[in-house]
């Protein structure tokens, strides 16, 4: 799953008019009359003027918002935030903000159009305890003093994948665009997907297309005392090197490995690095301790590093990943 972060205070001020002249005593407290369906949608769309998006109301409990020709129309349902308004009604601005910050997110530049995070999204793989990724409100100490860093586009977008205490891998989204990789802040695909966990099928769509307009070539790796001969797996297009790891993602891809290496019994794989894929057809107990003993070795001697775990796969998809310890262990 894609994670969610909490938001912080953007110090948007309310309109004075949408606030309830009208108070009831509740013992010691004032509760505010509840404000209707209609205006409390009135009240979200007052909150987000200042951006100067051109915003309709269907109905009520609908926001639309338009970036512009060519962008899509964000539709807001706010429905569960006015049932939660109606139960704590002395929280309103409270469970408005969130939706104020993601917004503001998108009114900063530099944004892409929607049509370049559609076809150029691609995942790459990564290990953050070795390779961390700065989030929002992370604090970092330059110069001797401790500074808390805030993203004018919000959190970076991934996907977990593995949490393990020696290893946490993700999908980071990129945006690859020429020879370039950008990366991907909430605020960069909030207008074109208003659930980030799309992100993740188009991602993987496009790796898998760029594979097929590649080409992918296999060589034998042999190492030194090791009866195993595994393959190592690229793409013709240098340019998508960093990406190879990632094609572990891409279930057709490895379905047609598979089949082109005839490897009946499923393949072993291992992905130590960003640019490094290696498969085993032959998946006994001796092949599972070599890749993996390969795996160790080639991760910690890597720029980039990914996974010193064993993944298993039959018929395009993932039956296992694991690790060896003195036994063998598998770990979901």
């Amino acid at each position: 799953m894609i994670n969610d972060w909490g938001t912080g205070r953007s110090g948007v001020q309310v309109p004075r008019q949408f606030l309830s002249k009208n108070v009831r005593p509740n013992g010691n407290k004032q509760m505010p009359d509840l404000l209707s369906e209609s205006d409390f949608t009135d009240h979200f769309r007052a909150r987000l003027e200042h951006f100067n998006i051109p915003m309709t109301s269907p109905q009520p409990l609908v926001v639309e918002l338009n970036y512009g020709e060519g962008e899509p129309v964000l539709a807001i349902p706010i429905n569960n935030v006015y049932d939660q308004y109606v139960s704590t009604p002395e929280q309103l601005d409270s469970l408005i903000e969130p939706y104020v910050v993601e917004i503001g997110w998108t009114v900063q530049p530099p944004r892409y159009p929607a049509r370049q995070v559609f076809e150029g999204t691609m995942p790459l793989m990564k290990d953050i305890l070795l390779d961390p990724i700065v989030q929002e409100s992370a604090a970092t100490v330059i110069d001797g003093e401790e500074i808390k860093l805030t993203l004018p586009k919000g959190p970076l977008v991934y996907q977990d994948l593995i949490v393990r205490s020696d290893e946490h891998l993700i999908v980071q989204f990129m945006l690859k665009v020429d020879d370039e990789a950008l990366d991907l802040h909430r605020g960069d695909v909030i207008t074109c997907f208003p659930e980030p966990s799309q992100l993740a099928t188009i991602a993987i769509q496009n790796l898998g297309k760029r594979a097929l307009a590649s080409g992918l070539t296999t060589r034998v790796f042999k190492v030194e005392n090791f009866q195993t001969e595994p393959f190592l797996i690229g793409f013709r297009s240098k340019d998508l090197e960093e990406y190879v790891a990632s094609l572990v993602n891409v279930g057709d891809v490895m379905l047609a490995l598979e089949k082109n290496l005839e490897a009946e019994d499923g393949m072993l794989v291992i992905i130590p690095a960003r640019d490094q894929m290696l498969v085993s057809t032959v998946t006994h107990d001796q092949a599972v301790c070599e890749m993996w003993l390969l795996a160790r070795h080639l991760k910690s001697e890597s720029s980039c590093p990914v996974s010193g775990l064993i993944w298993r796969f039959r018929e395009g998809d993932i039956t296992a990943v694991q690790t060896v310890n003195l036994q063998e262990e598998g770990q979901e």
